[in-house]
């Protein structure tokens, strides 16, 4: 019998396999006969084969199982967790598939070199992707456009002063010196021109810095990067703001050139104090255009960048001489200056200086400004929305009427009289001079209490604005008394009413009593009975003789033939407003008015009749930009003139106050004090000497002069318009013979080129001899924009259209309208002559 065969002959308890019995049943043998195969030995050669294979195996398993893990769907039960992580360290089991045929000395380090690179640039994406998604939401272009100053020019062109935007003049790369743009190369990022935006190198010098010394010894930013901190205002100092800038330098850097980077810096970069920009610096440290700019100016500005507060030449000199020195060394070593140069530069002084500016700008400014506001208004008013951004961005070139050498000269003539006036023996207000002495801190608390001056010139045949003074200095006091104090204008007034006498038929020969008015005798005067100051009376004179003369009794007697509302209306034609008493005392000057009021309406007896409006805006354009050639128009004033009475009317006053001005009339020291041109004018006194006035023409100009105090008070005994406010008139007057403005004789028709508008008052056109005959016409004041009007057709017969000149290059023209407004809170309104409501102000009785 055949031995039973089993399945594993090794397993003691193993079951026999009855197979190859063919069905039948053999037991198995007794354990003891059963004998155990005996064993081979393996070979060593097997040995080996078999870790071999197994190592196969083991690694044909594990790629079996990352491929089965790729390809096998997602099992349940992961988590977003889960997935997570199972694509963070995808990567590194990839290193590991890559390297794992590498001898472990090799292996080791090639993973961790690659698992770092890795990192780095995991890292590097995100910060890319998160920064640059940042970066976008910024405008690339405020890069190039930066706020700037307007700038405001006289008639001649020199500059006046600045208005809104930044204090920051922008310049071209050309327009400052080659020395100074390679001192803030060389001083703040060398490698400008090699580099992206990031001067990687230099954050690797940064770095090693750090490492060496614990500290950050040096800076990485490149002046693409500080360009970006400076336009968008980054404050913050951290990894994140860093990262922001890098990520705006390379946008920058993608947009612009290098020299419109360049550009952009210099005139962006703040340089100290309230200085953004070269230009800015340059003026403020200097006085200078960035052209004029030394050697070592430039180096001294270029070394300053980074601290310019702490090392500014003002606070810090020392300091700045020390980083223009350093500056100046890195120049010599870049072979950028001469040894020549560095050694002249090096011995030369820091010398700085401040811009000079004088007092009556101020009061320029003042009336400007508000009339830029007042024209950006009316256009927003026309949905040209230019108001806000306009003065946000500054940088627009305001073309005014005004003649620096007048403004000088006024203000020289007021301190010069006035100076002479308070040192005359037993005067006994306060000086300007006390007020001087006064500590710096008491001054700013200080209100001035001196005497005070104002004066308007205008040129008649437009209405230009030649010269606004509102005081002796307007660093002192901001109050514009040449536009906003209101004061009694004595017999200045008087023109105006003998004006409307002649007018209406009243002749200069006819005879008008200078006696005593009797009580009643004036309408609506009831028992008002005015005197001659001198307490006399002449019998009958002319009419002429009672302007001439300024005698109170026949003026009020003129003016009461006139009629009181002929004369209220001839006074507003020619630019008399604010409050109106309507009474008699009116003849003798009560109603109170400015000293530019006063000058507007003095202009019809040197225009046969006609007044121009006044103004002081020419014109207004945005600068040329970016190539461009020329300005942009913004905004033309049109100049715009009214008749306020006939050339007859006009004629005859004008004759009068020309006689005034000579020997025997009330300012007939006029040729005394030098000036013997031509002229006509009034002076203006008030009672008890409050306010000295002196308004005159000449075949040009009109000038109006006040005198007086904030808060009303006898100036001085005796104190004439004659002896205080004509020696300045007389000043000025000479100073604008200087300047080139003709002095010939003074013309009986009117010199403006303008037209005189007369509107008809049922169609809103421009009137002609059918509205006249039907008394439908009027003269338009036309404040703010001048309306585009036809000539009438409702009447007939249709006169010749009256024109308006003012230039055509497609910017909106107005009037803009010199109104008087409330002065700044922090000085109190001047006290004028203090009136009830219910009573009529007293007449004046001062003769002139």
């Amino acid at each position: 019998m055949a031995p039973p065969r089993y399945k594993n002959e090794r397993d003691e308890g193993a079951q026999p396999d009855w197979s190859a019995s063919a069905g039948r049943s053999v037991p198995p043998a007794p354990a003891e006969e059963r004998t155990p195969a005996p064993r081979r030995k393996p070979s060593g050669n097997n040995a080996s084969r078999r870790v071999v294979s197994a190592r196969k195996a083991s690694r044909r398993k594990e790629e079996r199982t990352v491929i089965d893990d790729l390809k096998a769907p997602a099992k349940k039960g992961w988590t977003p967790l889960k997935a997570i992580f199972f694509f963070i360290f995808l990567p590194f089991q990839l290193i590991g598939m890559m390297t794992r045929k590498m001898h472990w000395f090799i292996m080791w380090p090639l993973r961790a070199l690659l698992s770092i690179g890795f990192v780095g640039v995991a890292i590097a994406a995100i910060l890319i992707i998160v920064y640059g998604t940042q970066s976008k939401q910024y405008d690339i272009s405020q890069i190039v456009r930066m706020p700037e100053r307007t700038i405001v020019l006289d008639r001649k062109g020199r500059e006046i002063g600045t208005l809104h935007g930044e204090n920051r003049r922008i310049v071209e790369l050309n327009e400052v010196p080659q020395t100074f743009l390679d001192a803030v190369i060389l001083r703040e990022d060398k490698r400008f021109f090699d580099h992206g935006g990031v001067d990687w190198k230099g954050v690797g010098r940064a770095v090693q810095q750090v490492v060496r010394h614990h500290r950050a010894t040096q800076g990485a930013s490149t002046l693409t990067m500080q360009l970006a901190k400076t336009t968008y205002n980054h404050q913050d100092r951290n990894i994140q703001a860093k990262f922001l800038e890098v990520a705006l330098a390379m946008r920058i850097e993608a947009t612009y050139s290098k020299k419109e980077i360049l550009k952009a810096y210099i005139n962006r970069i703040f340089w100290g104090h309230t200085f953004l920009g070269i230009s800015a610096a340059a003026h403020g440290y200097f006085d200078k255009d960035p052209l004029d700019l030394t050697v070592g100016e430039s180096a001294m500005l270029a070394g300053i960048i980074f601290g310019p507060n702490e090392f500014s030449p003002y606070r810090n000199p020392e300091g700045a001489k020390e980083k223009r020195d350093i500056v100046l060394k890195i120049l010599l070593d870049e072979g950028k200056i001469t040894t020549e140069q560095y050694t002249t530069a090096l011995a030369e002084p820091i010398v700085t200086k401040r811009p000079v500016q004088r007092g009556e700008e101020n009061y320029a400014l003042d009336l400007i400004r508000r009339e830029v506001d007042h024209i950006f208004d009316v256009l927003d008013a026309r949905n040209q929305e230019v108001k806000d951004d306009t003065i946000y961005r500054g940088g627009l070139i305001i073309r005014t009427t005004l003649d620096l050498d007048l403004q000088n000269a006024a203000i020289d003539s007021m301190n010069k009289r006035l100076n002479e006036l308070e040192a005359r023996r037993g005067y006994k207000h306060p000086t300007r001079q006390q007020y001087l002495a006064l500590g710096k801190e008491e001054r700013a608390k200080k209100i001035p209490d001196y005497v005070q001056s104002a004066a308007v010139v205008i040129d008649n045949s437009s209405g230009a604005l030649l010269a606004v003074v509102g005081g002796r200095d307007g660093e002192e006091s901001r109050f514009n008394r040449a536009i906003q104090a209101r004061r009694q204008v004595g017999s200045l007034f008087k023109p105006f009413v003998y004006s409307a006498y002649f007018e209406h038929g009243g002749n200069p020969d006819s005879t008008i009593s200078d006696g005593p008015i009797a009580r009643g005798e004036i309408a609506g005067g009831g028992k008002w009975s005015p005197r001659n100051a001198d307490g006399q009376s002449h019998g009958m004179r002319p009419a002429s003789y009672g302007l001439l003369k300024s005698r109170n009794t026949m003026s009020v007697r003129v003016g009461n033939r006139a009629g009181l509302d002929k004369v209220i209306g001839l006074a507003q034609l020619a630019g008399f407003q604010g409050k109106i008493y309507r009474s008699p005392t009116m003849y003798l000057g009560t109603w109170e008015a400015s000293p530019l009021d006063i000058a507007g309406a003095y202009t019809i007896f040197a225009n046969g009749g006609v007044r121009p409006s006044p103004y002081i805006i020419e014109s207004i354009s945005e600068k040329a930009h970016n190539g461009e050639t020329r300005e942009r128009p913004i905004f033309n004033t049109r100049k715009v003139s009214r008749r306020v009475c006939t050339q007859r009317t006009a004629n005859i006053t004008s004759s009068i106050l020309q006689q005034i001005t000579k020997p025997g009339g009330t300012a007939g020291q006029t040729a005394r004090l030098g000036f013997k041109a031509p002229c006509g004018g009034k002076t203006g006194t008030t009672n008890k000497y409050m306010n000295a006035w002196f308004c005159g023409f000449s075949s040009s100009v009109t000038t109006s002069v006040w005198v007086g105090f904030d808060k009303q008070r006898t100036i001085v005994d005796r104190g004439y318009g004659g002896t205080l406010a004509l020696p300045i008139w007389v000043d000025i007057m000479l100073a604008s013979q200087k300047c080139g403005y003709p002095q010939e004789t003074i013309s009986k028709t009117p010199k403006t080129s303008t037209a005189v508008l007369r509107l008809c008052r049922e169609s809103g056109c421009i009137a002609h001899t059918g509205c006249e005959a039907a008394k439908a016409a009027y003269y338009e004041t036309m404040p703010g924009i001048v309306p585009e009007k036809g000539i009438c057709t409702k009447h007939t017969p249709i006169a010749e259209e009256v024109g308006e000149n003012g230039p055509d290059n497609g910017a909106p023209t107005a009037e803009p309208v010199l109104s008087d407004e409330a002065p700044n809170a922090e000085e109190p309104v001047p006290n004028a002559l203090e009136v009830p409501d219910n009573e009529p102000p007293t007449a004046q009785e001062v003769p002139d």
